[in-house]
């Protein structure tokens, strides 16, 4: 009896250590860029020069003060999250709306990058930016972040009308990945959620 106990307890260690040298062995073979396969980007040489890969969020927690707040502490451990995340994904521009929230939001990341934040005027409709967006950044990946009355509208325009999300006044975790081809007219979108949960 004792020496079944002890070749099953001897089993179960061999069976953790054999998984945890797997789990090990795994981090050791996968590339630096393996964010991208979770995150559905494409890697920098799979985007064919006729498709627009597109990263769509809305601006992190912000403050409740003034008519143009800025990030509050999660909103800025959440700017510093989606930076993590984007690390080793090819960037080629980044684009906010020209309010303090939305620049502070992928200030980390362009930094990071090296990347000049670029504005646009939410008053311009969603169908005209991102038609200009997709015409002039053709083989590149795009970060836009925008509002919950923005965002929204542009990616149901991505992803022809696949995906239909409601962002609420609480929500800031939703990140959009969407590759779109010029050419064939084909879409891929996903929708992620990154960094603190919010309801």
């Amino acid at each position: 009896m004792k020496k079944t106990f002890i070749s099953s307890l001897l089993l179960i260690v061999l069976i953790a250590i054999g998984v945890r040298i797997s789990a090990q062995e795994l981090k050791t073979v996968t590339p630096a860029n393996s964010i991208e396969s979770l995150l559905g980007i494409p890697l920098q040489s799979e985007i064919k020069s006729t498709e627009t890969v597109l990263i769509l969020l809305r601006h992190a927690e912000k403050e409740n003060v003034g008519n143009d707040p800025e990030l509050s502490a999660d909103g800025k451990m959440r700017a510093e999250e989606l930076k993590k995340i984007l690390k080793n994904v090819h960037v080629d521009a980044v684009f906010t709306t020209p309010f303090n929230r939305t620049r502070q939001t992928v200030a980390p990341l362009a930094a990071e990058k090296n990347l000049l934040i670029k504005e646009y005027s939410p008053k311009e409709t969603p169908q005209q930016f991102i038609e200009n967006i997709i015409a002039q950044n053709r083989g590149k990946v795009v970060v836009i972040v925008g509002h919950s009355n923005t965002i929204p509208e542009m990616v149901k325009i991505l992803s022809d009308n696949t995906i239909d999300p409601k962002i609420n006044d609480a929500q800031f975790d939703n990140l959009f990945v969407i590759k779109n081809s010029s050419v064939s007219g084909t879409v891929s979108a996903v929708q992620k959620k990154f960094g603190k949960t919010t309801p």
